[in-house]
């Protein structure tokens, strides 16, 4: 049987709308024809030369293959015609240059579409085969679907075919599918001529050497992109592997390209966009990346560079030799460096510039940039100009020297800098961060100053010619400071430092600030640093909202140096707390108007409740400083003082029925400021008995403690060695045959209410107690019936009561409390006659603690101790049966010493000589026996004289007050003795002493003791 071979012929379907249909075939169609090609070995469709309207359809059954020497143009139009291709071609050999090359489609000439169809695979191999191609004007290429050439200089789609027609224009390209090409010098993509335009939104890839994707030439050249354009191959030391080349000869040319949002131009081994000679304008919505570090090059002609949302640019960005820009718009960030662009517009809303640049003007004219890299080489090599409603923020290390603004410049300064340029214009300036920014120059702009965090420093030490224009705004939790001025209205919610109260300027000279306006302070100003004389000047009104001035003052007499605040022309209202720090002034009277804080000058005024101090008082040495609006000396009545004295002023006497009181003398009002204690107030008010101008002093709540300390550490020993009745009961129990040793133990306790005359007064009323044991260590009786019983003795006391005295100008003030606590030992020997005749001495040392609180909330404490003697004898004469009479002198003698100690306030030392107590008195007493125990009671009358060396206590070695001790007293007592047993005995006294003369004394005592002999 014979086969017969079938034989598949192309098959060409003619149109139904009654266009004229041609065979696919090699035979040329001619204008007019529309071609249908499918199936396989589709042969090459040619169009007649001049022809027009010829459409030439390839689907998706055709294929080919094709040589570049039969069949250099497989398919081709000339004029005004279209092919589209969704086959799969393949055309192959070598061609030799511009005059010998290939393309699978291509319009020879004007006005043609030529499209590779979303199926259309277009293959080369081979040098100079071309994907699709056009060679004349107004052409429109399009590739949806797959192109890939392999051989040198092989284009993917090319316009002016081969580079043969240099002059065509308005030719258009556009890929929405892929492009590859792997030749030497084989573009993705090459557009010569005029007003030409490529958009690409899908790949376009090329990996062979020498081998830019897309290449551009002519003027009026576009290229839009939203796809991927990448060149991956190397470069020759002459050829370039750029992702784009913008090859435009003429000088004048222009070229744009915008690269969309999701576009990518990448060249991993060259340029992203290489510009030559003419002008061009990129417009960056996408990636811009340069493999060799560099992303976009420009030549000779001028480059607008057009950065928007999304825009990112990885590598350098080199301007060339023009006059180029760099424009934001929307919002980004660029990170890169720029070099050789001269001006940068900021139209968007929101950039961050955190490359570097080598701008010279910098125009801010919309949105926020936030400069955290540097625009220029140096930041004295540019210009920056800022628009209303625009915002330039950076630090001072990287805002320009000059800017002249009319909107807003923002200083984030998170660091320690200093800005030494010049700020312009009708803008203002916010100090954001919280570092600290150094402005050290004048500056002329008008729109204020906001300090919203951290710290402005306006003027170190050496430039306190530093100056704002305008007035400031200062945020809760900012400082504002230094050593300028500031010419304008100032409204302080945070914190106004002067000189070197700025913690940067701590170790710079003192100085002053001026605010040449008003200032509303509901913050604080601290004039306090480093030393004491720093000022602040207003020539303005201030107005206190509750706001502090803290400062620095020397404690210590008339005019010693203090910080101040210098009031110039204005005057000052509201509430004011004033917190001053005691700079080692040690406290001394203030006779004449104090120490000055705030001065009034140039006809300024102050109200009176403009100033309190802190806490009412502050204290150093023995006295309290209260504030006081106005002196004694002429034209201080609107300044404020610190003074310790009150000057008392005169009352106008009541009228009798008839005549007309002589009005007293004139004393200078002295006005206290709000807060100030009122003590203090009612002291210079002065009563009908005052004749007016007395001076008291204002010493602080714990003089007085501390002055009376001596005097109840005294009182204590004194009780605690009392007499030798109260500690051994009666000189029978040891007379006699008693020459057994005994032990005695007692207790006692009191309530003691003394008061002494001096310099503050002071007075103590609280309670006495002790406890005491003794041990006869020897006990004898002489030949003649005299005993003799020596021993030691030890003993614990304590004082524990209220204290008052002359403080804050009250006499008999309550001023805090007192504890003292005494440890005693000691030694005694006692002689009894056989008539009852005693002799008694006894030495006791004593180690004191002393603890004081006063009601400011100020404690003090110090150790001391204290040696305290006593001889005393008694002689009873008999009355009558059981009842005697005996006569008694007593000398104690005291010397008490108290260690120095600090309170916080000031150093407190005691000079306390030697205090002696003399006492004569009787005793009466009646023995009986009953119920088998021997009972003695007595009454005792006693006079007392204490006399010795006044007691001086030192404040600070600058103030020493005295306390009297002289002072005669009486006291009347009872006893009773009860001999329970041969060898032990009960025994009780209690008594009540008050003064006939000197030093005020109410105590009344009780005492129980006990005594065996072994």
């Amino acid at each position: 049987m014979k086969i017969k071979a079938l034989t598949l012929v192309p098959v060409c379907f003619a149109g139904f709308t009654g266009a004229v249909s041609a065979a696919c075939t090699s035979v040329a169609p001619a204008s007019g024809t529309s071609v249908t090609c499918s199936g396989v070995n589709t042969p090459p469709v040619v169009a007649v030369t001049g022809s027009s309207n010829v459409t030439l359809n390839i689907d998706s059954t055709a294929s080919g293959s094709y040589t570049l020497g039969t069949s250099p143009t497989p398919f081709s139009v000339d004029t005004s015609s279209a092919i589209t291709n969704n086959g799969a071609l393949t055309l192959s050999g070598d061609g030799t240059g511009v005059a010998n090359r290939g393309a699978l489609l291509i319009g020879t000439n004007n006005d043609n579409t030529v499209t590779n169809g979303a199926a259309g695979k277009l293959t080369t191999t081979g040098a100079y085969n071309d994907g699709m191609a056009a060679n004349g004007n107004n052409n429109n290429l399009i590739n949806n679907g797959t192109i890939t050439t392999s051989g040198n200089n092989s284009y993917g789609m090319t316009a002016a075919w081969g580079q043969s027609n240099p002059g065509a224009s308005g030719n258009t390209i556009t890929n929405t599918g892929t492009v590859t090409t792997s030749g030497n010098n084989a573009r993705a993509i090459s557009l010569l001529g005029g007003s030409g335009t490529v958009n690409n939104s899908g790949t376009l890839t090329t990996t062979g050497r020498d081998a830019p994707t897309v290449f551009l030439q002519g003027n009026n050249a576009t290229l839009n992109n939203s796809g991927l354009i990448q060149s991956k191959g190397t470069a020759s030391s002459s050829g370039s592997v750029d992702g784009v080349v913008a090859n435009t000869l003429g000088s004048s040319f222009n070229t744009t390209i915008n690269n969309l949002a999701g576009g990518q131009i990448i060249s991993n081994n060259g340029i992203g966009i290489r510009s030559t000679n003419g002008n061009i304008t990129i417009t960056n919505a996408g990636l811009i990346q340069g493999g060799s570090g560099t992303a976009i090059l420009s030549g000779n002609g001028s480059i607008s560079l057009i950065l928007q949302t999304g825009s990112q640019i990885v590598g350098l960005a080199d301007g060339g030799r023009g006059n180029n820009s760099v424009t934001l718009e929307g919002t980004g960030t660029a990170d890169n460096a720029f070099t050789n662009f001269q001006t940068l517009n900021m139209t968007g809303s929101d950039w961050t510039w955190a490359g570097t640049g080598a701008f010279t003007t910098a125009l801010i004219q919309k949105g926020t940039l936030d400069l955290t890299g540097t625009l220029g080489t140096t930041t004295a090599s540019v210009t920056a100009a800022v628009s209303n409603g625009a915002t330039l923020q950076a630090n001072s290390a990287n805002l320009p020297l000059s800017v002249n603004n009319s909107g807003l410049v923002r200083f984030l300064q998170n660091n320690q800098g200093e800005y030494s340029g010049a700020i312009s214009g009708s803008g203002a300036v916010e100090k954001a961060g919280g570092g600290t920014l150094a402005l050290n120059s004048v500056n002329t702009y008008t729109g204020g100053t906001n300090v919203s965090a951290g710290t402005l420093l306006l003027g170190d030490s050496a430039h306190a010619s530093a100056s704002l224009a305008s007035g400031a705004t200062v945020a809760s939790g900012a400082t504002l400071g230094g050593y300028g001025t500031v010419n304008g209205d100032v409204t302080n919610n945070g914190m106004i430092a002067v000189a070197n109260a700025l913690p940067s300027q701590v170790s710079g000279a003192l100085g002053n600030f001026q605010i040449n306006g008003n200032l509303s302070n509901a913050g604080l100003v601290q004039l306090g640093g480093s030393g004491v004389g720093n000022s602040l000047t207003v020539a303005g009104n201030y107005v206190g909202q509750n706001g502090v001035l803290a400062l620095n003052s020397v404690l210590a007499g008339d005019g010693a140096a203090s910080d101040k605040l210098i009031l110039s022309g204005g005057g000052a209202s509201g509430s004011s707390t004033l917190q001053v720090t005691n700079s080692g002034g040690v406290g001394a009277q203030t006779n004449a108007d104090g120490i000055q804080v705030v001065q009034a000058i140039n006809g300024a005024t102050s109200a009176a409740n403009a100033f309190r101090l802190s806490g009412g008082t502050i204290s150093a040495g023995a006295y309290s400083y209260y504030l006081a609006k106005g002196g004694v000396s002429d034209g201080s009545s609107n300044s404020w003082y610190l003074r310790n004295t009150v000057v008392v002023q005169p009352v106008v006497p009541v009228p009798p029925d008839e005549g007309t009181p002589t009005p007293p003398e004139t004393v200078t009002p002295i006005t206290p400021g709000e807060g100030t204690p009122d003590s203090i107030i009612e002291a210079g008010k002065g009563d009908e008995t005052s004749g007016g101008g007395e001076t008291l002093n204002v010493y602080r709540p714990e003089v007085p403690l501390y002055v009376e300390a001596p005097a109840v550490a005294r009182q204590l020993n004194l009780q605690q060695i009392d007499t030798f009745h109260d500690r051994q009961g009666e000189q029978s129990l040891l007379g006699g045959n008693n020459k057994a040793p005994a032990f005695w133990a007692r207790s006692w306790g009191s309530h003691a209410d003394i008061r002494q005359s001096g310099d503050v007064n002071p007075s103590f009323n609280g309670t006495l107690w002790g406890l005491q044991l003794g041990q006869d260590l020897y006990a004898s009786t002489e030949d003649g019936g005299a005993s003799n019983h020596a021993g030691v003795l030890f003993g614990f006391s304590r004082a524990t009561g209220d204290v008052g005295g002359f403080a804050l100008a009250k006499q008999g003030m309550g001023v805090g409390k007192l504890q003292l606590n005494n440890y005693n030992y000691g030694g005694y020997w006692t002689r009894v006659a056989p008539s009852g005749w005693y002799t008694d001495a006894v030495l006791m040392g004593s180690v004191l603690r002393l603890n004081t609180s006063s009601n400011n909330g100020v404690s003090g404490s110090a150790d001391g101790n204290a040696i305290t003697g006593s001889v005393e004898t008694g002689l009873p004469f008999t009355l009558s049966e059981g009842l005697t009479l005996e006569p008694q002198a007593q000398l104690v003698w005291q010397r008490t010493s108290l260690d120095s100690l600090n309170d916080g306030v000031s150093d407190v030392r005691w000079n306390n000589g030697n205090v002696w107590q003399g006492r004569v008195g009787t005793r009466l007493q009646w023995a009986f026996d009953a119920s088998g125990i021997s009972w003695k009671p007595y009454l005792r009358l006693n006079v007392l004289r204490s006399f010795g060396q006044d007691d001086k206590t030192d404040f600070d070695a600058s103030t020493t007050l005295t306390n009297q001790v002289g002072q005669t007293a009486g006291q009347i007592g009872a006893g009773l003795v009860a001999q329970v047993s041969q060898n032990g005995s009960l025994y009780a006294t209690t008594g009540y002493l008050t003064n006939f003369g000197g030093e005020h004394q109410r105590i009344v005592t009780g005492n129980v003791g006990v005594r065996w002999s072994w």
